[in-house]
């Protein structure tokens, strides 16, 4: 078990915990209520270490500080890093069997686990030596702090891993005295207004996927399409941008979520100076129970500069047959792979409607299914992932076209990424509109998904336009 990492400052919330000694020791966990909140107060810690954050709709978690992690770099020479989704599902139901004491004179909750996975398995740990090291195939994270809120309150859940020869009430004792005095803690904060400090300036850009390459990809592409080898297969460009020093993650967040408050939004960071955050305008899916719900998005066009031009536009999308033909494809692809592991969609919309983001408008399809009782959103995530809309159709085909044509690798971009309980409840959405920083390089990942009827310049502007999700978080104002 890893430890997590303690603050610089007295009044943000203490993350540091010890590996128990005397034995194998157990889980013990404490939650308390706690009045209105915001995240930053949560992440007001320094940005070192680990933490993170969700949010779908009204509901969100931060979490801070880890007492357990599963991280596939344990395994990545063995036959188990083929499937590390699968290998995941496996290892929580082990740590989730683990003894766990709670405290029952008050809510009792356990933590969830953190985290998500590598877009291509087969790629490895680390596409680019160095970019993703802390991003392997498979990496969960058991927080030492937890805040969730949503409509009906919000609740601090606290989390320690005690030796075997400490008694379980000594144990929730203790994690009452640290909860409660987090609980101040956060209230603190929270009366200061806590924000975090402003992203640092730009210095360097870097388009790593020059206009000649991508024309050349799409062509190929089209090609392959035309021969019927694929459907569709969607194209990523990557772009580097260098600020003036490392960024408080946190900071990057709090932007995003000002300007996409439709957006699901998550933060995964891992180290002092690694993160991925983003805010992904679709989820691969949410199970609660036996409801599962999911949505396809796909086709997009920008948004007007005023209400009569977007009206327009977002008819033109509406009834582009290009861009339905894309959606269709999306749609076809999660019902056919729900199917193939006896979930049937039952509220399938049978016509697609606006999603109309603060830069970009998309086709979105919503869809709910009722699944056989004792299925892990894992299991459906491994189903689903990569969706037509993140890798395109037939699956096998597009992936193998996009290891041949992206120069770069994709790491976490467009992998599942989010939550999962004790349960099997939970929630994933691709890792787009995305940045990942390592240091003060920032690299930021858009899109485009190559259909008949796609255009080389058309698709290159597409991506122009959903990098500026991450681009207006960072304060730059456009790209070429």
């Amino acid at each position: 078990m890893k430890p997590g990492v303690s603050s610089r400052r007295e009044q943000a919330p203490d993350t540091t915990d010890s590996p128990p000694q005397g034995g194998a020791g157990y889980f013990a966990s404490v939650t308390l209520r706690l009045p209105s909140i915001e995240p930053e107060a949560v992440l007001a810690t320094p940005p070192i270490g680990v933490r993170g954050f969700w949010q779908s709709g009204a509901h969100w978690i931060a979490h801070a500080g880890a007492v357990a992690e599963i991280d596939s770099r344990e395994v990545e020479s063995s036959p188990a890093a083929g499937n590390p989704i699968a290998w995941t599902r496996e290892r929580a139901a082990r740590l989730f069997a683990e003894r766990w004491v709670q405290d029952l004179d008050g809510e009792s909750r356990r933590p969830r686990l953190h985290g998500g996975f590598a877009f291509d398995p087969r790629a490895g740990a680390d596409p680019e030596p160095g970019f993703w090291d802390v991003f392997p195939g498979a990496r969960f994270v058991l927080p030492a702090y937890e805040v969730e809120t949503d409509d009906r309150g919000a609740w601090l859940t606290v989390t320690r891993r005690f030796a075997a020869n400490v008694p379980g009430d000594q144990a929730i004792d203790s994690l009452r005295r640290r909860a409660t005095r987090t609980r101040e803690q956060l209230a603190e904060l929270e009366r200061q207004g806590a924000a975090p400090g402003p992203v640092p300036p730009a210095t360097a850009f870097d388009d790593r996927v020059g206009r000649g390459r991508w024309r050349g990809s799409v062509d190929r592409i089209l090609r392959s399409i035309r021969s019927g080898r694929v459907r569709k297969a969607v194209l990523a460009r990557p772009f580097d941008i260098t600020l003036a020093e490392p960024p408080d993650s946190a900071a990057v967040l709090s932007a995003l979520r000002s300007a996409n408050p439709l957006a699901h939004l998550y933060l995964l960071q891992f180290a002092r100076d690694r993160f991925l955050v983003g805010a992904a305008p679709e989820l691969i899916g949410s199970l609660r129970g036996v409801r599962f719900r999911t949505m396809a998005v796909g086709g997009s066009i920008p948004r007007g500069a005023d209400p009569v031009s977007d009206a327009w536009l977002g008819r033109q999308l509406l009834h582009s047959g290009k861009n339905r033909a894309e959606h269709r494809i999306v749609v076809e692809d999660i019902v056919r792979n729900l199917r193939s592991i006896g979930v049937e969609a039952v509220d399938e919309v049978s016509e697609p409607a606006l999603l109309r983001l603060p830069r970009i408008q998309h086709l979105r399809t919503e869809m709910e299914a009722k699944t056989p009782a004792g299925v892990h959103v894992l299991s459906l995530v491994e189903a689903l992932h990569p969706t037509a809309a993140a890798c395109g159709d037939p699956r096998a085909a597009a992936l193998q076209l996009i290891r041949t044509e992206e120069t770069v690798g994709r790491g976490w971009y467009s992998g599942p990424v989010g939550w999962f309980d004790a349960r099997g409840d939970g929630e994933f959405a691709p890792a787009l509109r995305s940045a990942v920083c390592r240091g003060p390089l920032i690299r930021l990942y858009a899109g485009a998904g190559i259909v008949t009827g796609s255009r080389p310049r058309a698709e290159w502007d597409e991506t122009r336009v959903k990098l500026q999700t991450m681009l207006g978080a960072l304060g730059v104002a456009r790209v070429p």
